[in-house]
């Protein structure tokens, strides 16, 4: 049976950041309170009374919030709310008493936190600190970004917590206490992580982890203290963008959660399980705008379920299973609405007479006098991430007010490819290439606050894509994003190396350190963490998203070893390093197809260039002409 919603709009606040949408449970069958917090640092706290949002209460304005989060004492309600703020928790009651302002003194800014009970797990972008009543238990530092935290429920016997940590290498860790367990490759970054039936704390074990990927993909694995065990994994058939939120509810009824996924283009889909447990799609809603957090519960009716969603302009919109002819407007509500339309009538009246002060103010400026123009601050939401399916990266750029016109540049040659859900009229400049300009493109918007592109850039290239993004504001402003491409961008991270395949091998002895390493693996490759290991060692490895050749890379102090099939990465970093080294002045020796005892397994390691050049042609040709496999 598809479940059918109705969207109806509840307020508008400033804009948001991903997970920072909550619906506040309620003890008694009555319409529950929804809480938000923008990056103005103020968290709104409504209910819905005769079809209007009531206000609860609102804090002041503060520094950005950037995580928000339910908690309660155990076997109770989790009516208690948590927000993060640069490095500090805040604990708000359902009421809007601040209770709790604890300062956890860290380097990094919060970027996501989970709180159980008196525990309190804070992760940086590679920090992680559990705090137990506010004081400091245990820490993780990871070797790669952590996008979100989650602990699975407490076992009857005592011991360390288990959390879990997403990671931008494709990995969920599972940590016991301050110790790694074991990692679990997933199908993309993952963004975020829910317990599976948050009712039932997390499965019937209670150790069910629903997550989502930078891919569009979701999956649920079970994280037994010995090993994980897949459940099942959902693909992207229909090419949506990015999983930014999870949240599961029951909406049918039924007594079986349904799975709510929010997508950074705007889809916000409806899962329900089947009789074999696996996850059947209900259905499917287009916010315009990319999604920041979303939730189930019943708040414009306590006798009907509906999904609460939260965009990056900031409005927060309920999809209702309840009939809209149902809903009859009061004379009060019709009053309201007609002093909302005489207010709105005002304010535009005041905004003619403010452009015109301001023009005037402007002219006076220019003939002399001291007046100054201040210019109008506005959110970016941008990404620039590859497409593992198509081998393209996808550029997406959005503001809260609507987009005037984005202008591309680019110092090395791309091509771009416009969405079909794009509306923007495009229009291209002739290329400079003697003063360094590949690329010049106009995108001209109408009445649109998002923009999506596809671009793809040539291997052995290195450069930088620019971004103007100009608003439709007053006065005129642009905002300058940068977007590196190296030099092997359509290579992306994988966990495992084939070594049936006959390899090139290339060498980089000298004397330099492993974080000067790192900093040449990183200018290479895309994807490596911005900090060096802590061990004295790394192996990272690669695949062409493109041609589906591997590379692996392993460095320590001196060394540096590139292992491929693929003579043309082995060129290309060959060529890249060499200039590199001599630019640093570093003394190095670059040697190509001599063998290394390496972590991985290679007592069948190949050296013969012939036989990589044979290889090689023979995927180059498979993918022009399919037949030939």
């Amino acid at each position: 049976m598809e479940l059918q919603f109705s969207p109806v709009f509840y307020i508008k606040v400033d804009s948001t950041s991903r997970g920072t949408l909550a619906v506040l449970p309620s003890a008694k069958r009555t319409s529950q309170k929804v809480v938000v917090g923008d990056q103005t640092g103020v968290l709104t706290c409504f209910g819905v009374k005769r079809g209007s949002a009531s206000m609860v209460f609102k804090t002041l304005p503060g520094a950005k919030i950037s995580c928000l989060k339910l908690s309660g004492s155990e076997g109770g309600l989790s009516d208690k709310i948590f927000v993060s703020s640069e490095t500090e928790v805040k604990g708000f009651s359902k009421k809007g008493k601040q209770f709790l302002n604890f300062d956890t003194n860290l380097t990094e800014p919060i970027s996501s936190m989970h709180v159980q009970g008196g525990h309190l797990l804070v992760c940086g972008p590679y920090v992680y600190n559990h705090y137990l009543d506010c004081k400091d238990v245990d820490y993780y530092l990871c070797s790669d970004k952590i996008n979100d935290v989650l602990c699975l429920p407490p076992s009857s016997e005592p011991g360390p917590l288990s959390p879990i940590l997403a990671c931008q290498d494709c990995s969920l860790r599972l940590l016991k206490g301050s110790e790694l367990q074991y990692e679990v490759e997933v199908a993309g970054p993952p963004l975020c992580m829910r317990l599976w039936g948050e009712g039932s704390g997390g499965g019937r074990e209670g150790d069910e982890v629903l997550y989502g990927t930078q891919t569009g993909r979701v999956g649920l694995v079970q994280l037994t203290a010995e090993e994980p065990n897949y459940c099942w994994d959902m693909l992207n058939d229909r090419k949506y963008g990015g999983v930014s939120c999870l949240s599961t509810f029951d909406l049918s009824g039924d007594g079986v959660e349904e799975i709510v996924v929010g997508r950074d283009d705007g889809v916000v889909e409806v899962y329900s399980m089947d009789d074999s447990d696996q996850p059947r799609l209900k259905f499917t809603h287009v916010m315009g705008e990319s999604v920041t957090g979303v939730g189930g519960g019943s708040v414009g009716s306590a006798h009907h379920e509906e999904v609460v969603v939260c965009t990056f302009s900031g409005r927060v919109i309920g999809l209702t299973r309840e009939p809209l002819t149902q809903q009859t407007l009061s004379q009060e509500v019709k009053e309201k609405l007609e002093s909302l339309r005489k207010e709105v009538e005002s304010l535009e009246v005041k905004v003619g007479v403010a452009k015109e002060q301001y023009q005037e103010t402007v002219a006076a400026a220019q003939s002399g006098s001291d007046a100054v123009s201040a210019l109008p601050a506005f959110q970016v939401n941008d990404k620039f991430s590859l497409n593992q399916d198509e081998a393209w990266y996808t550029l997406s750029i959005e503001l809260q007010s609507p987009i005037d016109m984005v202008v591309l540049q680019s110092d090395v040659p791309v091509d771009l490819q416009e969405v079909d859900k794009s509306s923007a009229v495009v229009s291209h400049s002739p290329p400079d290439p003697e003063n360094g300009n590949f690329l010049l493109a106009t995108f001209r918007c109408h009445d649109a606050t998002r923009l999506e592109v596809k671009v793809r850039s040539i291997e052995g290239q290195q450069g930088t894509l620019q971004a103007f993004i100009t608003p439709r504001l007053e006065p005129k402003t642009c905002c300058l994003r940068h977007y590196s491409i190296k030099p092997l961008s359509l290579h992306q991270r994988m966990h495992s190396f084939d070594e049936s395949r006959p390899c090139n091998t290339l060498r980089v002895s000298g004397q330099f350190s492993l974080g000067q390493a790192h900093s040449w693996v990183a200018l290479c490759l895309p994807d490596v963490p911005a900090r060096p290991p802590v061990e004295d060692s790394a192996a990272l490895f690669f695949k062409s998203t493109f041609i589906h050749t591997q590379l692996a890379v392993l460095y320590r102090k001196g060394e540096v070893v590139f292992r491929s099939d693929n003579m043309s990465t082995v060129s290309v970093l060959r060529e890249v390093l060499s200039k590199e080294t001599a630019l640093k002045k570093v003394a190095v020796k670059i040697t190509h197809g001599q063998s290394l005892h390496v972590p991985v397994s290679c007592s069948e390691q190949l050296t013969c260039h012939t036989n990589c050049l044979v290889h090689q042609c023979f995927i180059v040709w498979c993918q022009l002409f399919p037949w030939l496999q």
